[in-house]
């Protein structure tokens, strides 16, 4: 569907909606397109600004004060990816290392299975499980 401002020769401006281009210019050309008010023919095309609302390409502030749970969680993984060095599979040790002072104390991720998990906070070792969210959410 497209819609068109309109006015006649009398000076009345209305709104005319047809399927596409092509049906306004048919119609216009068949003289087809009349005023409500007064009937008259002779009607004319105004033209006015555009009035297209493209999606906006950054999130409008009200999608990043209500960020659903896939999204909040799309951004702690951004930031320990950002701002952790990867161990990869070696996680439990490195992080066992730190802990007991063998290494240098520093931000780490990786990856673990539950039993390894639960081994670390049975010794007291703080971690957080983050699943990756592209195979929950997919």
């Amino acid at each position: 569907m497209i819609s068109f401002d309109l006015e006649c020769p009398g000076g009345h401006r209305f709104e005319g909606i047809f399927s596409d281009y092509d049906s306004f210019a048919s119609h216009l050309e068949r003289n087809m397109i009349t005023c409500p008010v007064c009937n008259s023919g002779g009607v004319k095309r105004l033209f006015t600004g555009c009035s297209i609302q493209a999606r906006p390409s950054t999130p409008t502030s009200l999608q990043k004060k209500n960020p659903n749970i896939f999204d909040a969680m799309r951004m702690i993984e951004s930031y320990i990816r950002e701002n952790f060095e990867n161990v990869g599979r070696d996680f439990p040790e490195v992080a066992r290392a730190i802990y007991y002072g063998d290494e240098k104390q520093r931000n780490i991720y990786g990856e673990s299975n539950i039993e390894e998990i639960q081994e670390l906070v049975e010794e007291g070792i703080h971690v957080l499980p983050v699943p990756d969210i592209e195979k929950i959410e997919n």
